[in-house]
């Protein structure tokens, strides 16, 4: 009896963990400048978050056309991503749900397509 009671408990807290890993998400993303101006700093952050990531462009420059790869990963399901232009101006894309898509092209009125 105890050993099935155990081996029920490892059953039960191996799903429980399958079931919170599949919450988190880590995928690739192509964010593709769609906004007609050079993007020469691009942020990401889960939406609810106040706080911008790293610069994921660093030395280089987004010119209009062109894609990057990036990745993802987070329990958050909306995501949003800053964009600045080489004079200062920035865009915001909000809310931006990447769990079916596997790339955004970014519009210079602050939209994403999502593919």
């Amino acid at each position: 009896m105890l050993k099935n009671r155990f081996f029920t408990m490892m059953i039960l807290a191996a799903a429980l963990t399958m079931l919170l890993a599949g919450t988190a998400m880590a995928k690739e993303i192509v964010v593709m400048n769609g906004t007609g101006f050079e993007i020469h700093a691009l942020a990401l952050s889960p939406s609810e978050s106040g706080n911008w990531g790293p610069d994921l462009l660093g030395d280089d420059i987004l010119k209009p056309g062109e894609g990057l790869k990036i990745n993802i990963s987070g329990e958050a399901n909306n995501w949003d991503l800053g964009a600045q232009d080489g004079d200062g101006g920035q865009v915001t894309f909000q809310n931006l749900d990447f769990r079916k898509a596997s790339q955004i092209t970014l519009h210079a009125d602050g939209t994403g397509t999502l593919q």
